[in-house]
């Protein structure tokens, strides 16, 4: 018998210095790095100002970093998303290091987010994220956890992205 995992949700300024050098050796396939960027890329975002506009969350598996996303407000909004930049925040970069895919942790990501961005920012009333029109997956992960496809975001070399909603209050 396998013995389960313990997850939690952690922000990236909290982590460890092991759990920092541990989270820049998550691996993504390449497909998936042309789609979501690397870790090191969302690691870079981390530096945008103002600050209290970013914030990075580590996924933990048995406290060991296993996947990482970035949430966004009010002036690092995309453009896609700023039709109420006041009371919504976006959703970049979910990462889930290719080792660990396919067990859930990106639904368990997303089922801890709406708590968690309210904790962060509780003026959020909405979020946003953009998925690659072909990443089916993805899409309905994001649909059956109650975001809803709402329009066009940025532009890709086949087409558009689809921008998701989940409203939280």
């Amino acid at each position: 018998m396998v013995a389960p995992m313990k997850s939690s949700l952690m922000k990236y300024q909290a982590l460890s210095a092991l759990q920092r050098e541990q989270v820049e050796q998550i691996e993504l396939q390449p497909w998936q790095k042309v789609v979501a960027g690397d870790i090191h890329g969302a690691l870079h975002s981390l530096t945008a100002r103002p600050l209290a506009d970013i914030q990075g969350y580590v996924l933990l598996i048995d406290d060991v970093p296993r996947g990482f996303f970035l949430l966004k407000r009010r002036v690092l909004l995309p453009l896609w998303a700023q039709e109420a930049p006041g009371t919504t925040a976006t959703l970049h970069a979910l990462i889930i290091d290719q080792r660990y895919q396919r067990r859930g942790l990106g639904e368990a990501c997303l089922r801890q987010l709406p708590e968690q961005v309210l904790q962060l920012w509780p003026d959020i009333e909405q979020l946003m994220l953009a998925v690659h029109p072909t990443n089916q997956v993805a899409r309905a992960l994001y649909l059956s956890l109650g975001w809803r496809e709402d329009g066009n975001a940025t532009r890709t070399a086949d087409g558009y992205e689809t921008r998701m909603t989940r409203r939280l209050r």
